[in-house]
This record gives C-alpha cells, sequence and structure tokens, in this order.
C-alpha cells in the first residue's frame, strides 16, 4: 500500500507543480481552466450582491485542479499518518479528506488571484453633468454623431455623441446632458 501512495503522491506533485508553473506564467488555458480554478466568493455573513451570487454558481467543486491537489495532499498525509501506526483504512479516508479540504482552499486562492485581473473597462458612472471637449464635430441636433473626450475617474476617455441643439464644432468645451447608451452622450456647448 505504501508503495501506491507514494506513486500517487509523487505523480499528482509533479503534475501540481507543472500547473503551478503554467499558471504563473500565464499558459494554464484561460478558456477551460478558468472553470477549474473558482472558488468560493463572499461570506456566509455577508449580504450578497449579485454579482457574488453568480461567482457561487460558477463555483465548481470537482475539476482537475481539486483532483490533482487532493491527490497530492491525500497521498502525503496518508503516508504520514501510516508512519504514526495509524490503521489503513483510517490513513486513506483521514489522508484524502484533509487533501480535499486543502484542494478547496487551494482553489480559492487561485481563483482570488484570478478577481484581481481586470480589463480597465469603466462601466458604470455618472455622465450628466461632465465637462470635456468637442473631438469630431457633432452635427446638429438628429443630423448624426460626432465624438467628444470626457474625464471619467481620472481617465481622458472617447464617447460618441450627438447634440442636444446646434452643431458643435472640434475643440469646443461641451457639457454632457445625458448618457444615451454605453458608448453615446448627449451634449451641448459651453462658453
Amino acid at each position: 500500500m505504501e508503495t501506491i501512495l507514494y506513486w500517487i503522491a509523487g505523480i499528482s506533485t509533479g503534475l501540481f507543480a507543472i500547473r503551478l508553473v503554467l499558471l504563473f506564467i500565464g499558459l494554464d488555458g484561460a478558456g477551460d481552466a478558468a472553470d477549474a480554478m473558482h472558488g468560493l466568493d463572499g461570506d456566509a455573513g455577508d449580504a450578497l450582491s449579485l454579482h457574488d451570487a453568480s461567482d457561487i454558481a460558477d463555483f465548481k467543486v470537482f475539476t482537475l485542479m481539486t483532483l490533482i491537489v487532493t491527490l497530492m495532499v491525500g497521498g502525503w498525509t496518508a503516508l504520514l499518518l501510516r508512519s504514526i501506526d495509524v490503521s489503513d483504512w483510517l490513513a486513506l479516508v483521514g489522508g484524502f479528506a484533509i487533501g480535499f479540504v486543502v484542494s478547496l482552499g487551494v482553489g480559492y486562492a487561485i481563483y482570488s488571484m484570478r478577481k484581481l485581473e481586470h480589463d480597465g473597462t469603466i462601466r458604470n458612472f455618472e455622465a450628466e453633468g461632465l465637462k470635456g471637449t468637442c473631438y469630431v464635430k457633432i452635427p446638429e441636433v438628429g443630423a448624426g454623431k460626432g465624438q467628444v473626450q470626457v474625464t471619467v475617474s481620472g481617465r481622458l476617455l472617447t464617447f460618441d455623441a450627438v447634440s442636444d441643439g446646434p452643431e458643435i464644432p472640434s475643440f469646443k468645451p461641451v457639457i454632457v446632458m445625458a448618457r444615451i447608451d454605453e458608448k453615446t452622450l448627449r451634449v451641448c456647448p459651453t462658453e
């Protein structure tokens, strides 16, 4: 039995090391393997937002990573328990139970690292009242779109814009009256 445990623990340790190196250099197969790295999000005592609830729904317990970590930690723990004269079955059950708990912790740690990724997109902001500059001439109301540059959260962003009245020439200051959609603002000139 010890020989089998050494093989299980050794091979799974090697696979874990390869997987970890691939994770840190960014070659972990982010498409399919991203699901394998999901963990739990939020505390049971905290009120969950819709985003937190969707993260918990995406959590998958039985993944390649949890299997590898369970076999690795479970194999080494079972060998340790056998070395202190614990019965074979108790060593196996205890070792692999501890391995599974540790695998959930590793999954949570990797998931937490993945949450640090951010694409930098500013999605939700209050546009009304922001000041900017006309970047591309904006035709009069109903005649088409131009572009404006507005500073949002310290970043200069370019949006499509429609006029709230007359044509607005390039490089004129504007004020945002409303946000029509994700990419379009309704503006009027300021002087």
